[in-house]
This record gives C-alpha cells, structure tokens and sequence, in this order.
C-alpha cells in the first residue's frame, strides 16, 4: 500500500478488497490489532462490518500495562543480563560448563522482545532454570570482571519478583497460544477466556503477594476496559454471538445470568432478520434445478 496508512485509506483499500473478491453484503466482520488508524477504519462511520479487536494483542497490551507497575525495572535488569550471556563467547562456554557442573539441562537464555508475545515469560522462566549457573559465572573473575558483575547481577528482589509473578504469566501464555491457534476457529473462545481471566485467574489468592496482587489488578483493570465486558452493548459482539452458537459456551456459563437472557434474545433477533432472505435464498437454489430440468424436457423433440 503506497500511500499514507490513514483510517480514510486503510477504509477504502478494505473496501476495495471486498469489492475484488466479490464479498459484498457477505463480510459479518473484520479481526485487525489494536493500532489506531485500523481500529478507526473498522468503524460503523467507515465500513458496514462490525470490528473485532485480535485478542492476543489486546490481552499482550494489557500485561504491558501490569508490567509498567513495578516488573519493568525487572526486565530490563534480566534483558541486560541476557544480553551479556548471548554477545560474550566466553560467557556463554562457561554457562555450558556450569550447567554441566550442576546438572542443569543446557539450555541458552531466552532474550525478551517487546513484538514477540509471552517472550518476559519465557525469559524469567529461563533465568529462574539457570540461576545459579548464570550466579557462578557472574563470580568467576577469570570470566567475568568484577566491574561488569556489579552491573549485571539482579538483585534478589529482582528474582523474586520473577519467581513470584511466573505463575501468572504461564496462565496469561496458555491463553495467548489457545487464541493463537491457526487450526480451529477461536472467536467463540474470546469472552470464555476473558471471563475467566477476570474472574478467577486475575483475582488476588490468599498467597499472593502485595507485589502480586497489584500486578493482577493492574492487568485485569486493563483487559477489562479494552474488552468492554461492562458496556450494554457486549450482547451484540460477533464474538460473544459466536460464544452462544458454539455447542461448548451456548449456555454462557461464564456470564452473569442478568446478561444471559437479553443475548439468548439478540441471537433471536439475529435469527429473524436473516430467516427470510434466507428461505428465499434456499428456496430458489431448490427450485432452479427443477426448472432447468422441465425446460430442457419441453426442448427435447
């Protein structure tokens, strides 16, 4: 696309895609991130489809949020650390030894990377696996200098802070991989998934701790608000439509009951509206067969 991605542009280039394909009146709705420009040419004013934020991206935006509480400092000291291991040869030759020494599986560090989901996860996980392989050769003078080891060492604040919020990330990564599936259709997950992030997995355990639990209220507060679950309007999601016609969410076990009657009564909405074109659609598909045939009967001699 050569020219400027503005919501205008991006509108009209989705616009003519639909036209080229012959998907006119046929497109229900349309998946995009959460980028600006796109979400503004996914609007009403715009296009005739409804907009589908991907929740994968919605649910990374919001443990970005939660990150910015305190876990920042975190990874930023674990991606130095990180770093040293993977651009220094000597470093990581003496981690392969010490994990020999140790009897540590010989794993590499895992580096973070802000566009690669459930990478903070993957790189505490690693460091909490390497930690006192990656500790002996940060006190190995004949590897490390003592200059570059006051700098790379994380405090043992720090590697509790990992240990503590890994469990939480591992759930948030398992969501992510279920929606980031490419085999099976996932819209009908989306508002299962959120509900029970919010209501169970997101809510403060007795063990949890202050660091913890302002990390979940911070992540929940956020993927509450960008997925909208407290407007009136949530009954007419195409994800939540989906949710009720999918055989393993119909009955909406994850909703309040006060908002299972008004869907089950959108859905019938729905229902009407398509019952008619729809039988008339069928009928002449039935019918077009049956006069083909009768009039290549009447042109036979």
């Amino acid at each position: 696309m050569p020219s400027r991605h503005t919501a205008e542009n991006l509108a009209a280039k989705l616009i003519d895609a639909v036209e080229t394909w012959g998907l006119n009146g046929k497109v229900s709705a349309c998946v995009h991130d959460n980028a600006r420009n796109i979400v503004a040419a996914n609007s009403p004013e715009r296009v005739n489809w409804d907009s589908v934020h991907c929740f994968a991206h919605t649910l990374l935006l919001a443990v970005n949020d939660g990150f910015n509480v305190f876990v920042h400092r975190v990874i930023v000291a674990a991606g130095r650390l990180v770093r040293h291991f993977n651009h220094s040869t000597p470093a990581c030759k003496a981690l392969e030894d010490k994990q020999s020494q140790m009897k540590l599986p010989k794993h590499q560090l895992i580096q973070s990377c802000k566009t690669r989901w459930n990478s903070v996860c993957d790189m505490f996980g690693r460091l909490l696996e390497q930690r006192w392989a990656v500790t002996a050769v940060l006190s190995d003078r004949t590897v490390t200098r003592l200059q570059d080891a006051r700098t790379l060492e994380i405090r043992d604040e720090h590697w509790q802070i990992m240990e503590e919020i890994a469990p939480v990330l591992e759930t948030l990564k398992c969501a992510t991989t279920i929606m980031s599936s490419e085999k099976s259709v996932s819209i009908s997950n989306i508002y299962p998934i959120t509900f029970s992030l919010l209501n169970t997995h997101l809510i403060r355990a007795e063990d949890d701790g202050h660091r913890v639990t302002e990390f979940k209220a911070k992540v929940r507060q956020s993927l509450s608000g960008r997925m909208e679950v407290d407007k009136d309007d949530l009954v007419a999601k195409p994800a939540l439509i989906a949710s009720v016609l999918d055989p393993r969410h119909k009955h909406l076990l994850f909703l309040h009951k006060r908002r299972k009657r008004p869907q089950k009564q959108n859905l019938l909405k729905c229902v009407l509206l398509w019952k008619w074109p729809m039988r008339k659609e069928m009928r002449k598909r039935c019918l077009l067969p049956k006069l083909e045939m009768k009039t290549a009967a009447k042109a036979t001699p």
